[in-house]
């Protein structure tokens, strides 16, 4: 990848706003956590990363998008095994002053889900990535009989996004496998 590609992607509208994501990816990878006390090192750090997280011009679309393409950069040419599982965040019993929640899995609890999927190298078994994430909370309205729902409004089109994600962002891939 050449300079020029580099700064399409992820900048975030801003060339400053681009180094400031890329040194906070780094800093995630190298911390191996998402604690931002724990990635930002020093009050510093952290304020950086909160300064960085709370602009108007970096969303969790631009984020996922940048993480996405920085993935297919990384699988171009290898064999990779794309996993993907839905996870529960639940906040019970911590979910004062939380805003934007909804019903978790157990329908009284608040939370959100998170389908996500990443590249993984089969050969090195390194993990290369995020390749798609899908976040979403429940409404508190009943579900209506998942027979008489399109596929569109039923959860399960996760499965299928997050695969169609992977057939475009990974085609460079030498082989690819969805699991």
């Amino acid at each position: 990848m050449n300079g020029d590609e580099a700064f399409h992607i992820g900048c975030f509208g801003d060339v400053r706003r681009e180094q400031a994501g890329a040194a906070l990816f780094e800093r995630v990878v190298a911390a191996g956590s998402l604690v931002l006390r724990e990635v930002g090192r020093d009050r510093a750090g952290e304020m950086s990363a909160h300064r960085f997280l709370g602009s108007a011009h970096v969303t969790p679309e631009e984020i996922l998008d940048t993480a996405g393409k920085r993935t297919a950069a990384a699988c171009a040419g290898r064999r990779i095994v794309a996993p993907q599982d839905t996870t529960e965040i639940n906040f019970s019993g911590r979910d004062r002053a939380r805003r934007g929640l909804g019903p978790a899995g157990d329908g009284k609890a608040l939370g959100f889900f998170c389908h996500g999927m990443v590249a993984v190298d089969i050969d090195g078994e390194a993990l290369l990535g995020v390749v798609h994430a899908h976040i979403w909370t429940r409404d508190d309205k009943p579900i209506t009989a998942r027979r008489s729902r399109a596929i569109e409004q039923k959860e399960s089109i996760r499965w299928i996004e997050a695969t169609a994600a992977a057939a475009d962002l990974l085609s460079g891939a030498a082989q690819l496998v969805v699991v």
